[in-house]
């Protein structure tokens, strides 16, 4: 059953990229699913959503007057089949295969970028401006602050990554020291 499910969901988020792609709405259909988990983070809102003892219209109508005017109608054909099909339970599997779908079919790639402090926006610019280069697409990037880092940058996009860290530096010595000794 779960390949299955897997299957739909893949296939759910290959088709509706592909449809907002034809209507040239990716980044805005890409945002309309940060907004949909956002509120699917409620932990009341999902159980409601997710109650078969609540007739699918009735929650499919519910969950159209959370999100009335501030999802593209694609976003919204879309929750409808999502919902249909029992999967709303799943949603963040559902968005990474949209994502996927994003990067692969509509050359769109969401990053993550961390560094030990925040990066000011000229900073962000050319971060921005240099991934859309070496990833020959458009770029979103989700910034995030770890102090763990200690100093520099790592950037995660899909499966590619760049590692130019303190702390990722320390480790590589670290695994050199000890495979030489």
């Amino acid at each position: 059953m779960a390949k299955k499910q897997d299957r739909l969901l893949t296939d759910l988020a290959l088709g509706a990229i592909l449809a907002a792609k034809e209507q040239k709405i990716v980044p805005e259909f890409m945002d309309d699913l940060d907004l949909v988990s956002a509120v699917l983070a409620d932990f009341k809102v999902k159980s409601a959503l997710t109650n078969a003892g609540v007739p699918l219209e009735k929650r499919f109508e519910a969950l159209k007057k959370v999100l009335d005017g501030q999802v593209e109608p694609l976003t919204v054909r879309t929750l409808a089949l999502v919902m249909e099909y029992h999967l709303i339970g799943s949603f963040d599997l559902f968005q990474q295969a949209a994502e996927d779908a994003a990067r692969e079919n509509a050359n769109y790639h969401i990053c993550r970028a961390v560094t030990a402090v925040f990066m000011n926006e000229t900073t962000q610019k050319k971060l921005k401006t240099a991934l859309e280069k070496k990833l020959t697409g458009t770029v979103k990037i989700r910034y995030d602050v770890d102090p763990n880092v200690i100093g520099g940058l790592s950037v995660t996009c899909g499966d590619w990554r760049y590692l130019n860290t303190v702390q990722s530096k320390l480790q590589q010595l670290s695994r050199h020291l000890i495979t030489t000794n």
